[in-house]
């Protein structure tokens, strides 16, 4: 018999994280990186992180009959990476935990 489980992830403050993140994508200073000479088949790049605390809950639905909630309070870390003549771009976040 199949069994049926929905996962849910919610982010409290969501605002504050995307603050957060746009301000590391926006930073005002290159530090010229991305501009650097490197084989033809790389690409130079410019890296900006930030390592920041989340809370939220996560929710396990199983079969519509049982939920259970988790909260939680993990550290992740944003990375934002820049080519040259282009805007940083979130490139990836992972938990720490």
């Amino acid at each position: 018999m199949k069994k049926d489980l929905h996962l849910t992830a919610s982010v409290d403050k969501p605002e504050l994280l995307e603050n957060i993140i746009e301000k590391l994508a926006t930073r005002r200073y290159d530090m010229g990186y991305g501009n650097a000479r490197v084989p033809d088949a790389w690409k130079a790049l410019e890296v900006s992180s930030v390592e920041t605390y989340l809370s939220g809950c996560v929710e396990f639905d199983y079969n519509e009959t049982q939920r259970i909630r988790i909260p939680y309070i993990t550290c992740f870390l944003f990375s934002c990476t820049k080519t040259k003549n282009d805007p940083y771009e979130l490139s990836w976040g992972i938990s720490l935990s």
